[in-house]
């Protein structure tokens, strides 16, 4: 697992240094526009998560050299793919047109949907490797799309070819390509051969798609759509400034990605012996608001400092969103956890209402999200009502968060008395 955890922190290191270049070189206005469409990158990607999920799956679950295991990555990659480049041809010709009749910024979202179709076979491949236990091909394939942003990002600024938005989002397309070429390349031999696979091996790496699917995306949205909306209801400098408090709130979100990253196989290998579970996910929800608490603690006196240093001072007027936006990060944090958790125990119930959790935001933002503050309580409330939605279908059972709390401090009071006790 070190190796997984090295490539994760790389990646979020090239990743959030992305952000704070181009929020610094870029300006509040332009970079408002840059950060929401790369949230639309995020927020579209992050359901095609459950392919690399089912990959795996395939992968892990039958014995190795298996043709039809290859014969179905194979088909998944080529279908895959060129159903991503197809939609992004239609959305390219359709975004043509409209810039006609309406001044929209064709350019840059052009460059945004073709920078989502690499994205589709990096995720497969990382399947299949994550699946074959090859984990350092696992972290080159998923860390280039990461650490090579910003020197693609800085490379492309230096050049007059492309408007700044452009180049912006190109950075994240360019290493996602080179990714997609790393993880194709480590993959190559199971994407040789013609053998077609057979529809039962085809139907079980479908199976779970969809609804897994939901839930991803329910999650994408819940935390990345606020950056959207920020910009087509606000816009202007004030859009700039939100996403900058975004980034830095949302760098807290890196705490349930590596507590997912730890529990998750637990959790699976804790179903698979027909063990409970209930108390891993009370330890990640305890630890994701212990986490909380002290980013929303420190961000009283040091907001104002953290903001100057990471964005500048043009940004200034994001500082005063910092602590708002940590407490609403926490929540979504937990929901993250939460959505996962289940997830790994093959039980899709949580993940509807999730996806159905992020219409309803979706609404409200369309409604009432015509400042930072409401953007921030609509994320917050949207999150508070996910995670009692969450109680009420758990609270019987071993998965509820209050119990298995409960049952945590039960056992450390249990502890610490059994060593009183021994001391006397």
């Amino acid at each position: 697992m070190s190796i997984i955890a090295a490539c994760l922190g790389a990646w979020s290191v090239g990743v959030y240094l992305f952000y704070l270049l181009a929020g610094r070189l870029l300006g509040p206005e332009e970079y408002g526009l840059a950060a929401a469409l790369q949230s639309v990158i995020v927020v579209t990607s992050l359901p095609l998560t459950a392919l690399q999920w089912s990959s795996a799956r395939m992968v892990a679950s039958a014995p190795s050299g298996d043709p039809q295991v290859a014969a179905v990555y194979r088909r998944a990659v080529v279908l895959a793919t060129g159903a991503s480049a197809g939609l992004a041809t239609v959305a390219t010709a359709v975004t043509v047109i409209a810039a006609e009749a309406s001044p929209i910024p064709a350019g840059a979202l052009v460059v945004t949907y073709w920078s989502i179709v690499p994205i589709v076979p990096v995720l497969l491949a990382m399947g299949a490797l994550q699946g074959a236990h090859r984990y350092g091909g696992f972290a080159w394939t998923y860390g280039v799309t990461g650490v090579l942003r910003p020197p693609f990002l800085l490379g492309l600024l230096a050049l007059p070819l492309l408007t700044q938005v452009e180049s912006t989002m190109a950075a994240t397309g360019i290493p996602a390509a080179v990714g997609a070429v790393v993880g194709l390349w480590l993959t190559r031999d199971m994407l040789r051969g013609r053998a077609r696979p057979s529809r039962a091996a085809w139907r079980a790496f479908g199976s779970g798609i969809g609804v897994t699917a939901v839930g991803l995306a329910g999650i994408a949205v819940l935390t990345n759509v606020d950056v959207i909306a920020a910009k087509l209801n606000i816009g202007g400098r004030e859009a700039g400034y939100f996403s900058a408090a975004a980034i830095i709130a949302k760098a807290l979100m890196l705490v349930p990605t590596v507590l997912i990253t730890v529990l998750l196989p637990r959790v699976a290998e804790r179903r698979a012996h027909g063990k409970e579970t209930g108390s891993l996910l009370a330890i990640g929800v305890l630890l994701m608001a212990v986490a909380g608490v002290v980013a929303v603690v420190l961000a009283i006196p040091l907001g104002g400092p953290i903001t100057a240093i990471t964005f500048g001072s043009a940004y200034d007027p994001a500082a005063s969103l910092v602590l708002p936006f940590f407490a609403a990060t926490t929540l979504l944090g937990a929901l993250l956890i939460l959505v996962n958790h289940h997830v790994a125990r093959g039980d899709n119930r949580f993940s509807w209402v999730i996806g159905v959790l992020a219409l309803i935001q979706i609404a409200l933002l369309a409604v009432w999200g015509d400042s930072a503050g409401r953007i921030i309580a609509i994320d917050a409330i949207a999150a508070a009502v996910g995670l009692v939605a969450h109680e009420a279908i758990y609270f019987r059972t071993d998965e509820s968060m209050l119990r298995g709390t409960g049952k945590q401090a039960r056992q450390v009071m249990r502890r610490g008395g059994d060593r009183g006790e021994g001391a006397v």
